[in-house]
């Protein structure tokens, strides 16, 4: 595909929804004004900006997505290893880009203006910034190739993008007939949540924003340096369960927006999605954010007529691959040997029966936690002192591949997957424990995206599936035949197996996605 023939594509929207978007190709350094069924019957690379907001329109007229897009603006962000650039895009738009490529000033606003219909289409305007877009092209496969990301940018997250987009502007259908039951049930959670929340921990009626958490978390003296907010939320035991408390409280909250967010009137929803989300490249749904729905809510999520939903999980998944990326004996028998968070709650812990006590203490171990910290937390948790110390010297071979990383990571000024996606370090000298958290992360949480999508490939071939929602490391999607989802699982498994070069058997299993 790297090879491909290439058009780069311009396009005007009608922001009435009357239908009037019109469409043009850089052919021989000159536009054409085309149709959306010339678009997506192009059988090369089609190159934008902004694809999301021409997602539908080519859909809804063609029926139908080009074979392969590349939007600029994900390009760049999935390929620079720059996380700042992720979080500054919604603020930027493809002119900030422009002008560090040639474009002057006056070309920017002007192309802006056009853009936004807020003055009529200029062909020569168009022109230009085009073969400008064009020449950022070639300059971002320079930069991917140079930084080693070129491969798997276009043999996975080319053809990821378009599944999943595509996936999206089908839409996902909506049982709008039990929304105002579903909202009017989130407001009462949400609002009782609120109540007790405000009253166990002596905070405001409110959901409490970044600073008012910190306040809170270093008055019963957490240790905020280098450490993130939600790292110490989720991972960290807390007084009066704090962390958990105040997650739950987002979760709530976060559930009565996307309720509210949905139309009565329609009876699908069409996402905008976001398959770079995050630095690890992570899945990510949005306007609405579907992923962020509890179960007890996501039976809004409907089957079409004739077909029905299933649920497909890794299991264990985090601890798998570290467990091959480390090859370390003891993990690897300990993800073998069935649940494995359970085993390390009775065999290793002594917390019989606190599986989540268990998982929350490994992946603080995992991702760096120090000795001394971790055994304070599994004590306060109810485990044996003893115990606890001895659990966390049984991963000696980790230990070494995480020092390994971290060794990397300062030599090198950044860390990546196998295949790419790598990360850059910021600063110099010698590395903070949040960047060593980071540069751990980096790798099992980019590894853990790649072999998702890659499994999303394989079942995207499978005829009688139809994907619906990805939802981080697991998949929604409609099938008509008994054997489908059991398929499904077999290729979870097998591509996960394949990616870690048979280090451990991928495991995948089918879930349950709502509450009824």
């Amino acid at each position: 595909m790297i090879n491909s023939a290439r058009k780069l594509l311009l396009f005007i929207i009608d922001f009435t929804g009357r239908g009037d978007d019109r469409f043009y190709w850089l052919e021989d350094d000159q536009l054409s004004e085309t149709s959306a069924e010339q678009v997506v019957g192009f059988q090369g690379i089609v190159v934008c900006h902004d694809f999301w907001m021409v997602r539908d329109a080519l859909f809804d007229k063609a029926q139908d997505l080009p074979k392969a897009i590349i939007d600029l603006g994900e390009f760049r962000i999935a390929t620079c290893g720059n996380p700042e650039d992720r979080l500054s895009r919604e603020k930027v738009d493809i002119t900030s880009e422009m002008e560090r490529y040639g474009a002057s000033p006056e070309l920017c606003s002007a192309y802006r203006r056009m853009f936004y219909r807020g003055v009529k289409f200029d062909i020569d305007v168009a022109c230009k910034a085009a073969k400008i877009m064009s020449n950022m092209y070639d300059d971002l496969c320079a930069e991917a190739s140079a930084n080693g990301e070129l491969e798997r940018f276009f043999t996975v997250e080319v053809p990821v993008y378009r599944l999943l987009q595509r996936a999206m502007s089908a839409g996902i259908s909506v049982n709008s007939a039990i929304i105002s039951e579903k909202r009017r049930n989130a407001e009462y959670d949400y609002y009782f949540c609120l109540k007790n929340y405000s009253s166990k921990h002596d905070m405001p009626l409110e959901v409490p924003n970044q600073n008012a958490i910190e306040r809170k978390l270093s008055s019963q003296e957490f240790d905020l340096t280098g450490v993130s907010v939600e790292y110490i939320l989720e991972f960290l035991p807390h007084e009066h369960d704090f962390g958990g408390d105040t997650l739950a409280l987002q979760e709530f909250a976060s559930a009565k927006r996307v309720l509210s967010s949905l139309t009565l009137s329609s009876s699908y929803a069409r996402p905008i999605i976001d398959v770079f989300g995050s630095r690890t490249s992570r899945v990510h749904v949005r306007s609405p954010p579907l992923q962020n729905l509890p179960k007890k809510y996501r039976s809004i999520i409907a089957a079409r007529k004739g077909r029905d939903l299933c649920y497909v999980d890794f299991d264990q998944y985090e601890v798998g691959i570290m467990a091959a990326l480390s090859e370390d004996p003891e993990l690897i028998t300990l993800y073998g040997a069935g649940d494995m968070y359970e085993l390390f709650a009775t065999t290793h812990l002594g917390l019989m029966g606190n599986r989540k006590a268990a998982k929350q203490l490994f992946l603080s171990y995992a991702y760096g936690m120090s000795q001394k910290a971790l055994v304070d937390a599994a004590v306060s948790l109810g485990a044996d002192r003893k115990k606890a110390k001895a659990a966390f010297k049984l991963f000696t071979k980790y230990e070494e591949w995480k020092k390994a990383i971290w060794a990397e990571f300062q030599r090198n000024g950044r860390i990546a997957t196998a295949e790419g996606n790598h990360y850059k370090r910021s600063g110099t000298g010698k590395l903070l424990s949040k960047e060593c958290r980071s540069a751990v992360s980096q790798v099992v949480q980019g590894t853990a995206s790649l072999i998702f999508k890659k499994a999303l490939l394989e079942v995207g071939i499978i005829q009688d599936v139809t994907i619906i929602l990805p939802m981080h490391d697991a998949l929604l999607f409609e099938f008509s035949f008994p054997g489908t989802p059991e398929k499904v699982v077999r290729a979870f498994e097998r591509v996960m197996t394949e990616q870690l070069h048979g280090r451990v058997k991928g495991k995948a299993s089918i879930s349950q996605f709502a509450l009824s």
